[in-house]
């Protein structure tokens, strides 16, 4: 009798375990499908300065060319605080647009716990054809530096110094554009004798490009790639030692607007530095093209912004410049992974590219629309941009005698008590009050350079 409650039991058991097994696997087709049977792909945006319409004009696209999907966008100016409660409730978006660089450094943190998908795939022959050279060949596209790629670069922006380009053309014309870094202080010197600084910068982070594009400007590509993964010899060799100082003798005195440290450490101070270069304060600022749209309400008619790339330190070198990307991704959780790496090739198609030179923005203050175009880095997009200024810097970047740099440092494991930017970049404050020498900041690069390499991933 006992016997037979036993079996009883057991076979009740395994019973409800048939039918929960078998209930599970319902659950599971049904799971990211609608009761119409479309595939629920779920795309988590970053609203930024390129506006939310874009994304959702990607988003209708998409579901145009893919009858049996529906994108479920979500869209947000606080991603990484949305993202952070849905990964914890497992509530895994399929595919993001998130970048790195973002002073959460949540993408950082998710390719640091190989929460990232490979979509090295993605990136076929045909499509690399497709792509500016080099696009997916750096440390932003494969941050692991192994060959892999897993971050898909979808938008890209020459960068540089930005000037009042009427200084150095025109009937006004007052300055030759410089050179080299020789001819750029000479210029530094002639100018604050016309009470003009040469130099401001909007926060110390905006040397980021610029330092990249001066590692490959002193050393090559092969120096900037070996840099970027911290090697050891970086900031010891003649190459290294020549960006540290430059970089302090930009940041002194001498050259820098008087007020730039005091606004970029200020609350929403960084906009009055740029400010200084519309007001003819100072001469240049490394910045990108956002700057035209971000300082659009308190630019005089007229004005005719310039870009050139940093100086190069021999006059018979080749211009390098550096390009930053905007990155998507796939976390390596995410449910539908190859309907999300179609939707990365999507990004690539013609219909996007045409969707992003003609996107348009809403100024929230005064609910005015302007073109926004936004550049794939698919051969030939640029050329579609109509005439101006964020054209020239496109064109600028391709032109003879200039190559594309792009990347960031290399991904490491957490430090406890490091902090790469005020390590890095932060310091450049400091040089230019005097609390800091050239000498003391190469130390402290040196220094950083191995604990870094201590903990790549």
């Amino acid at each position: 009798m006992k016997m037979k409650k036993v079996t009883a039991l057991l076979l009740t058991v395994a019973m409800a375990a048939t039918m929960l097994a078998g209930c599970g696997s319902k659950e599971e087709k049904a799971e990211g499908k609608k009761e119409d049977g479309k595939t629920v792909l779920k795309f988590a945006a970053f609203e930024g300065g390129n506006g939310a319409e874009i994304w959702k004009n990607i988003e209708k696209a998409f579901e145009e060319e893919h009858k049996d999907v529906d994108v479920e966008l979500h869209l947000s100016s606080e991603l990484d605080k949305d993202l952070q409660k849905d990964f914890k409730n497992g509530n895994v978006p399929d595919v993001v647009y998130y970048n790195l660089g973002q002073e959460s450094g949540f993408v950082e943190t998710m390719l640091k716990e190989k929460a990232i998908a490979d979509i090295s795939d993605v990136f076929d022959d045909e499509l690399k054809g497709k792509l500016v050279g080099g696009i997916t060949e750096n440390a932003a596209a494969q941050p692991y530096g192994d060959g892999k790629v897993y971050l898909a670069p979808i938008i890209y922006t020459p960068t540089g110094l930005w000037y009042n380009k009427d200084l150095f053309e025109g009937a006004n014309k007052k300055y030759d554009l410089p050179t080299t870094w020789d001819e750029f202080f000479a210029l530094g010197d002639k100018a604050k004798a016309d009470g003009i600084s040469l130099f401001t910068y909007p926060q110390s982070g905006y040397f980021d490009a610029t330092m990249y594009q001066m590692l490959a400007q002193a050393g090559g590509i092969d120096f900037y790639n070996k840099a970027v993964n911290y090697d050891e010899k970086t900031w010891t060799s003649e190459e290294g030692k020549k960006v540290v100082d430059t970089i302090a003798k930009l940041a002194s005195p001498d050259y820098i607007q008087a007020d730039t440290v005091a606004n970029a450490n200020s609350d929403g101070g960084f906009k009055i530095n740029q400010q200084n270069v519309i007001d003819g304060k100072a001469l240049f600022m490394p910045n990108g093209n956002w700057v035209i749209g971000e300082m659009a309400n308190s630019t005089p008619e007229g004005f005719n912004w310039g870009m050139m790339a940093p100086p190069k330190f021999n006059a018979d070198e080749d211009n390098y410049i550096y390009t930053f990307t905007e990155q998507m991704w796939i976390p390596a959780d995410a449910e539908n992974m190859d309907l999300a790496k179609e939707f990365i090739k999507f990004m690539y198609s013609d219909t996007v590219v045409d969707l992003m030179l003609n996107n348009k923005v809403v100024n929230k203050e005064t609910n005015e629309e302007s073109a926004a175009p936004i550049v794939s880095p698919v051969l030939g997009a640029s050329d579609k941009l109509e005439d101006g200024t964020i054209k020239d810097t496109y064109t600028l970047a391709s032109s003879d005698g200039y190559e594309a740099v792009a990347g960031t440092w290399a991904t490491t494991k957490p430090i406890d008590g490091f902090d790469m930017k005020a390590t890095v970049y932060g310091a450049i404050d400091a040089l230019n009050t005097g609390e800091m020498t050239a000498d003391q900041y190469q130390k402290q690069l040196v220094d950083a350079w191995e604990k870094l390499l201590e903990n790549v991933e």
